[in-house]
């Protein structure tokens, strides 16, 4: 009889302790291209927690492939930016437990703001 308690102890503790966290946390993934649809790495992407404030901050890979594996739920605010590039943002990207959510960015070239021109006189060339 003593054992049989035991073990039926041990059963509720494991079923209680097992996945308790698995659904608290989601994600965000997805891929980020140029308007030819050509895959960009090296994209920043940053997802900031609207209600907390808090940011996370990670970059596009060599697939153009980004991640965060884990986010509390709540509501979000996603971008991505690329010097050269016009950034893209997702507002009110509505994160639930244990619901990932997948966010692909399109970006445009950015228009030239300025432009430098370098003038170097023939006689101070190294020769």
């Amino acid at each position: 009889m003593f054992a049989r308690s035991i073990a039926a102890a041990i059963l509720v503790c494991l079923v209680f302790t097992t996945n308790s966290d698995a659904q608290v946390n989601s994600s965000i993934g997805g891929t980020v291209e140029d308007s030819t649809g050509a895959l960009i790495p090296g994209v920043r992407i940053t997802a900031t927690n609207t209600g907390t404030g808090i940011t996370n901050t990670t970059i596009s890979n060599e697939s153009g492939a980004y991640n965060f594996p884990v986010l509390l739920p709540g509501p979000y605010k996603v971008a991505a930016e690329l010097s050269g590039f016009k950034p893209v943002t997702y507002n009110d990207v509505q994160l639930s437990a244990g619901n990932p959510i997948r966010l692909n960015f399109t970006l445009e070239v950015g228009g030239v703001a300025q432009s430098v021109e370098v003038t170097v006189a023939t006689d101070s060339l190294l020769r």
